[in-house]
């Protein structure tokens, strides 16, 4: 009997201890890519702080109105991205959960295709379409509403509108995952109750879909903040973001620790609104 227990034991410990080693597994790659990205910021403060006293790359960067320029514009343009694309994803979002499956899989299907499509090729398809003789020029032109080419790029609005683009999907399946799990007998319960359609949206989904606005948000507005291919290409040199100047600093000129000191104040920056927003919804959601 004794033996029995011990081998019964035995067969049900044995479980947890594979278990843990599936674990420690799973999280060697989690460990690795952290070490990595812990070695990138470590690399980044060392560039930023050597070869000038007392902080100057910062001193530098924080004190001349030429370089707080690309900082502004950059926050700027993120957060336009980041408005426009979290109303445009969730109108589709929402949309989506009225339609067919079949439907609903084609969408993501173009979502999806417009997601890994190469980014060179997406912006100068967006470059062809919003160009002085672009389709949309021309379109307007032949129907007398402009006299003239209206500049659709090589502008703020040209790299938002790029930046919309490639970061649609960012906002869409976020918010849709939160929208298709609202039990649709709550909006049927507030239209029995009188409620009109705007109304129930407003005070039982729109609620509900929080989470996944706010996710869709800090997703959005960094990769917006990040961005580099789109405002190089759309902005045409006119609109110069944080990650070009990078770019500029340190493959251009070689000064890479002013480089790395514009980079980490932008990434500082960024986290620390990101925190403070996620802050803001965690206490409202805790009400």
């Amino acid at each position: 009997m004794a033996r029995g227990g011990v081998i019964a034991t035995d067969v049900i410990a044995s479980p947890s201890r594979g278990s843990g080693g599936v674990r420690a597994a799973l999280a060697a790659p989690s460990f690795v890519v952290l070490a990595l990205l812990a070695a990138a910021l470590s690399s980044l403060v060392i560039a930023s702080v050597g070869g000038t006293p007392w902080f100057g790359h910062y001193r530098k960067f924080l004190t001349d109105d030429l370089y707080l320029a690309y900082l502004i514009r950059s926050f700027r343009v993120a957060a336009w991205t980041t408005l426009v694309t979290i109303v445009v994803g969730y109108a589709i979002a929402y949309t989506m959960t009225q339609l067919s499956a079949t439907t609903r899989r084609l969408i993501v299907m173009l979502l999806v295709l417009q997601f890994f499509s190469v980014s060179v090729t997406r912006i100068y398809s967006i470059i062809l379409l919003l160009g002085n003789n672009g389709a949309v020029n021309r379109s307007l032109l032949a129907l007398s509403v402009i006299d003239a080419p209206v500049r659709l790029i090589y502008n703020e609005l040209g790299v938002v509108i790029g930046l919309v683009n490639a970061s649609l999907p960012f906002a869409v399946f976020p918010i849709y995952s939160v929208l298709e799990r609202v039990p649709a007998s709550l909006r049927e319960a507030a239209y029995t109750l009188g409620a009109r359609r705007a109304r129930s949206f407003w005070q039982v989904v729109f609620p509900l879909s929080v989470p996944g606005v706010a996710a869709s948000v800090v997703i959005v507005f960094l990769y917006s903040l990040g961005a580099f291919a789109t405002p190089l290409m759309l902005g045409g040199g006119f609109v110069d973001l944080i990650s070009v100047f990078a770019y500029e600093q340190a493959i251009n000129f070689s000064n890479y620790g002013f480089a790395a000191a514009g980079a980490l104040v932008s990434t500082v920056l960024g986290l620390a609104l990101v925190y403070a927003f996620t802050a803001v919804i965690e206490r409202r959601a805790a009400t």
